[in-house]
């Protein structure tokens, strides 16, 4: 069995699992044209059947229509604090948001999603006086069959990736290599060869470079056929996917993921 990887644009992503649940990974859809983000050929009248909605944390271009996604289905969502908060203001109820920082994890009947921490920041405003700022995160995501995956969202590079490769042992890594544009300069988390150097850390089969507006995803390629050969580079176009096969979950990164429940 297969898990497929529908890449919407920008960071969003949506996955089918191998039982034919969907996520909708940071849903930027509408586009920011004032940081150089093109609009995804996605709506989210598209996405009424979402399962769950993970958020990584409160920056524009990550959260993007994941609240209109929320209201319109029945989705749970998966996010940082602050973007908690952002969504029970637009109304999404308690009971569908599982908030989470570095460390928790939880499991959704055979899916197991463990947050981990991400170099960056999640700051929002909440009012017109009020502003919040939490732990950004990253995902690894375990399939029901034990497909792992890693969601980088926004970070920089840290020698904390290759404690995750050890620990997790993620076969797909979906990571950013780019930047918006801020004041005519890319403001970027991580580059290129940066993000080559964190798929060989994470040990992954496949990396998935994503946050990118020039030919960064080129030049993540070519890094990663220096750096580490051994992964393969997946470039998609938004609307584009991927299918990969699901292998069998070792006992042992079973137990270290853990079994807890939500």
């Amino acid at each position: 069995m297969s898990v497929t990887f529908r890449y919407l644009g920008w960071t969003a992503f949506e996955l089918t699992l191998e039982d034919g649940r969907r996520i909708i990974l940071d849903p930027m859809l509408a586009g920011r044209p004032e940081d150089g983000i093109a609009p995804s050929p996605h709506k989210p009248e598209e996405f009424d059947g979402a399962d769950f909605v993970m958020v990584t944390h409160a920056a524009a271009d990550h959260v993007g229509q994941a609240f209109e996604i929320l209201q319109r289905s029945k989705a749970k969502l998966v996010c940082d604090v602050s973007t908690r908060f952002k969504a029970l203001a637009a109304g999404i109820a308690p009971d569908r948001i599982f908030f989470m920082v570095s460390g928790v994890q939880f499991q959704f009947e055979g899916l197991l999603v463990k947050a981990l921490p991400a170099l960056h920041l999640s700051f929002t405003q909440l009012g017109e006086n009020s502003f919040i700022n939490s732990q950004p995160l990253s995902y690894v995501i375990t399939s029901p069959r034990g497909l792992r995956i890693f969601f980088g969202g926004d970070t920089s590079i840290s020698k904390d990736h290759q404690l995750f490769g050890l620990l997790y042992k993620p076969h797909i890594a979906l990571l950013g290599v780019g930047g918006v544009n801020v004041l005519g300069q890319s403001l970027t988390e991580l580059y290129p060869d940066e993000a080559a150097r964190v798929a060989r850390w994470l040990g992954v089969k496949v990396a998935i470079p994503m946050h990118y507006r020039f030919d960064e995803g080129t030049l993540f390629a070519r890094e990663l056929k220096r750096q580490a050969p051994k992964v393969k580079a997946v470039i998609l176009k938004p609307g584009e996917s991927y299918r990969f096969t699901v292998g069998r979950a070792t006992p042992a990164v079973r137990r270290r993921l853990g079994a807890g429940r939500a």
